[in-house]
């Protein structure tokens, strides 16, 4: 999978005879972190957040890009110390993101704090792996 950056923006201003032309990228800081995990989290789980099992690579970066410019306002929306109802609905790996975020700035509460480390946990948490049952036999060692 490729680098997911911040796209760029140019803006062009033919005022008064004269072209000024800038580029900067489209997203401060700030939120460029919420950004790529939005974008990573859209390309790799297929129905996730929007349909991308039919794209290819490109497709699919243009429309999670799309997408997360239609779900912008809700990611970045401002609960009191956590989640909001909206943000509670989306997957793990983005209220990790929102939590994380919002850790950084200093605005997150105790409650949310806890919900942030139950997050944590169950990603560090290892999956067991069980194996098909009936078919491990001991087998002994004879002896010549």
């Amino acid at each position: 999978m490729k680098e997911i950056k911040n796209p760029l923006v140019a803006n062009i201003d033919r005022s008064n005879g004269n072209i000024e032309i800038s580029i900067a990228k489209k997203y401060e800081k700030t939120e460029e972190a919420m950004y790529k995990s939005f974008m990573s989290v859209c390309s790799m789980e297929d129905k996730e957040l929007v349909d991308t099992s039919d794209m290819d690579e490109d497709q699919t970066a243009k429309a999670c890009g799309m997408q997360y410019d239609k779900m912008r306002a809700m990611i970045n929306e401002e609960g009191k110390g956590g989640l909001t109802e909206k943000q509670k609905k989306l997957p793990a790996a983005m209220q990790k993101a929102i939590l994380e975020k919002m850790k950084k700035e200093g605005k997150l509460s105790e409650e949310a704090e806890a919900a942030y480390s139950k997050l944590l946990s169950k990603d560090d948490q290892k999956k067991e792996e069980v194996g098909p049952e009936g078919e491990m036999k001991v087998v002994e060692k004879k002896d010549a």
